[in-house]
């Protein structure tokens, strides 16, 4: 057993863990980047889809426009009396 003091791993900062369940969460979180850095990767693609949209809609005159926010209200209604 080393003598040495716990080598801190952030500054001077030295935490110790007793508790094993506050570690394994600890643990799992720490180890879950890959899976937040796919869910951010979503996130913006999703945000591409919605700028893409949003432009080609704005591309469209006024009539066709109007009826596609007609049948947009039509269908949200017809959602909401299911």
């Amino acid at each position: 057993m080393s003598t040495k003091p716990p080598r801190p791993a952030y500054g001077d900062e030295v935490m110790t863990m007793t508790d094993e369940t506050e570690l394994n969460r600890l643990m799992d979180v720490a180890g879950s980047e890959g899976e937040a850095l796919a869910a951010l990767a979503g996130c913006v693609d999703r945000l591409h889809q919605v700028h893409a949209a949003r432009a080609a809609l704005a591309r469209l005159d006024a009539r066709s426009l109007r009826a596609a926010l007609e049948a947009r209200r039509t269908a949200l209604e017809q959602e909401g009396t299911r």
